[in-house]
């Protein structure tokens, strides 16, 4: 059989670009090196003359000890089939770097993909950005710090590491808060989890130095002019205790910032209510509504 035949395109063409170099930073595991640092970019293919798209940056999680930026891509291209701009990036480990190293990653890639505004047909006036976990309490620190040169090192510092709003999916508010119960979805964890892991982060005690370990909490930032938060957290979260995301919502509203949170019932790390159309469609609302 021989037919020629048409093939109406529907939905929005997806790009992706994978693997772009926005920084060179040191890096001391296993060796002293450097590393480039690197993202995944998912773009709405061939946009209106002269149209930008809104850019939503994403960090996955990992317990600052590990992270796979292209884990998250199939559960972006959501955003990107709707219009976003929506980038992955990666950023150093406790192994390598103590925190705020990871904040400063960040920023990093976010003034990047500002310099690289016109080329990727972005608008640099309308980026948000999210993560899940460990991720999230990054995506929560970047909003928090915004204008703070402190966090601000590296290249393009010419170009603004400033965003319009957070999504934070489970991630801990305090990194000197206890995890409720060290289990995930009822496996015991290693003792790599809990407080070592956070000494191994700050290169410090946080229990020793409370008054430093309170400046690596984006509570302690937060103000009347902080941006818009997107929060979420299982109520049945074993690793990371949601009690952290209800004391943040507290300083979040004492202050009149806008956020939306949302408890999960019966949903635990990492759950896949989180990854539901529902969920999605939520976030994605946010996002139009602060973009």
């Amino acid at each position: 059989m021989k037919k020629n035949i048409y093939v109406p395109l529907t939905g929005t063409p997806i790009t992706l670009l994978s693997g772009i170099t926005f920084a060179r930073v040191p890096y001391w595991f296993p060796f002293y090196n450097y590393k480039d640092l690197k993202l995944d970019l998912l773009l709405p293919f061939r946009p209106e003359e002269g149209e930008k798209r809104p850019l939503f940056v994403w960090l996955c999680g990992g317990g600052f000890a590990t992270m796979e930026r292209s884990a998250y891509i199939p559960w972006l291209t959501y955003f990107a089939k709707r219009g976003y701009a929506a980038a992955s990036i990666e950023y150093r480990l406790s192994n390598s770097t103590h925190f705020p190293a990871q904040i400063e990653d960040a920023k990093k890639a976010i003034r990047f993909l500002r310099a690289h505004a016109d080329e990727f047909r972005i608008d640099p006036e309308r980026i948000a950005v999210g993560g899940e976990s460990a991720g999230g309490n990054l995506a929560a620190m970047v909003g928090v710090t915004n204008g703070i040169s402190a966090f601000d090192v590296g290249e393009y510092l010419e170009q603004s590491s400033r965003v319009s709003a957070v999504v934070n999916y489970y991630g801990p508010a305090a990194l000197r808060r206890k995890p409720a119960r060290q289990s995930m979805d009822g496996v015991p964890l290693p003792e790599t989890t809990g407080d070592s892991r956070t000494v191994q982060l700050l290169g410090f005690d946080p229990e020793a130095e409370p008054e430093r370990a309170a400046k690596m909490e984006a509570q302690y930032y937060v103000k009347e002019n902080t941006v818009p938060f997107f929060l979420a957290h299982g109520t049945e979260d074993t690793l990371v205790d949601i009690s952290g995301s209800d004391a943040f919502y507290e300083v979040l509203t004492q202050n009149k910032v806008p956020v939306e949170y949302y408890r999960i019932q019966g949903a635990g790390h990492m759950g896949m209510e989180f990854y539901q159309e529902e969920m999605s469609q939520r976030i994605l609302e946010f996002l139009d509504r602060m973009l």
